[in-house]
């Protein structure tokens, strides 16, 4: 079992500067400002907030806590970032020959979990084109590496999934963890048997948004992607070439 160092990162510093309107082409300043409508949001308990929140995208949590400071401060928005599993492990280079292999697996703390993990990579020298899947299945009560990679592709929910082309240079999927369940992570990638049908993947992280000082920890495991190389079927005589 794996448990990446934790950190945490208020996003205070992501967050900009309000701005103030333009009326009559002229900028207004502190002395002439019109005061804004308050919000009903910001007499709410700081836990409803939080509640609110809950039901949105990371994208718009952070415009929320644009709007007021009392909101952000209530909120206390917390992102924490480390590698999937381990640094050694954050770039590989998968081939699976055009099946779906599982290449990682992830369990929320229970106790502690966040509103939303994103998973984010590097896509270096794209050759192939295919397709990364994270699949959700409900914990079972033994949770061991093994174990956890076994659940078969089909019989899961998707939490999250994304295509990779020849434009792709980063992957960002991001799905909301539940309670009793845990994340498998499955590549494909297109092709056969040729050397450059991979797909390598580098900076492998997974980011963790809550609120609040929630430790928002995880286990992970990665695996080997081993896949026997297949031979093409041809048909003698109709131009197909045997190989």
């Amino acid at each position: 079992t794996i448990k990446p160092p934790l950190g945490r990162t208020h996003t205070d510093n992501m967050i900009s500067k309000p701005k103030f309107r333009i009326l009559g082409g002229k900028r207004r300043t502190k002395e002439d400002a019109v005061t804004e409508p308050v919000s009903p949001l910001t007499e709410l308990p700081s836990e409803l907030k939080q509640r609110v929140a809950s039901f949105l995208s990371v994208s718009e949590i952070m415009k929320l806590t644009e709007t007021s400071k009392s909101i952000r401060s209530d909120l206390d928005l917390t992102v924490v970032s480390s590698p999937l599993t381990d640094r050694a492990s954050q770039d590989k280079v998968y081939q699976t020959l055009n099946t779906q292999q599982c290449f990682a697996t992830v369990v929320p703390n229970q106790e502690s979990l966040p509103h939303s993990m994103t998973f984010c990579c590097d896509i270096i020298r794209v050759k192939c084109n295919g397709s990364i899947c994270i699949k959700e299945h409900n914990l079972p009560v033994n949770q061991s590496a093994d174990d956890l990679k076994k659940m078969p592709f089909r019989r899961s929910k998707v939490a999250a999934t994304s295509s990779v082309s020849y434009a792709e240079r980063r992957i960002v999927l991001s799905f909301h963890p539940k309670p009793n369940k845990y994340y498998q992570f499955w590549i494909r990638t297109d092709g056969y048997d040729d050397d450059e049908d991979v797909l390598r993947f580098e900076n492998m992280r997974l980011y963790r948004t809550g609120f609040g000082a929630n430790s928002m920890d995880y286990t992970a495991y990665q695996y080997d992607v081993k896949v026997q190389r297949q031979r093409r079927r041809g048909y003698a005589g109709r131009g197909h070439a045997v190989r």
